[in-house]
């Protein structure tokens, strides 16, 4: 499930219109309507202001993994998000590195996995296509030879 399912999800767990919902969280409803057809990502403001309005992960609203509600001892970030009085055009610096529960080591390892994943699918792909290839000229040759009957 990509983001801009979970985040019309969560909408629809508030039963919230798009209309209302962008307004919650601050933003144009064009602007949201976007997001939610997947043809615009939400900015990192935007999702926290999604995850403090809504008590929601911003790990779980990136990736779908983890606990998708803040919970209690994760007040910290609930507090950091308060004190910065973050709304989705603010363009003040927050430090991110709050809002992620992994360290930039465990990070940089998911996306080197990532990237290893997405390097075998490639290999695969062109494994695939070089066996239809094959089978396309097998396929011709018989069928060359059945036409000169």
């Amino acid at each position: 499930m990509d983001i801009h399912i979970r985040i019309k999800e969560l909408r629809k767990s508030q039963s919230l219109s798009g209309k209302e919902f962008s307004r919650e969280i601050g933003i144009d409803n064009s602007q949201y309507s976007k997001i939610e057809s997947g043809k615009l990502t939400p900015t990192i403001q935007q999702l926290m202001v999604i995850s403090s309005k809504f008590n929601i992960s911003i790990d779980w609203l990136l990736t779908g993994k983890g606990k998708v509600s803040i919970a209690q001892e994760d007040t910290v970030n609930q507090s950091i998000i308060g004190n910065n009085n973050v709304q989705a055009g603010d363009n003040s610096k927050v430090d991110a590195r709050h809002y992620y529960s992994d360290s930039p080591d465990v990070l940089k390892a998911q996306i080197e996995e990532k990237e290893r994943l997405l390097a075998e699918k490639e290999a695969r792909i062109k494994e695939k296509d070089a066996q239809i290839k094959e089978k396309d000229a097998q396929i011709n040759k018989l069928l060359s030879i059945l036409s000169n009957k």
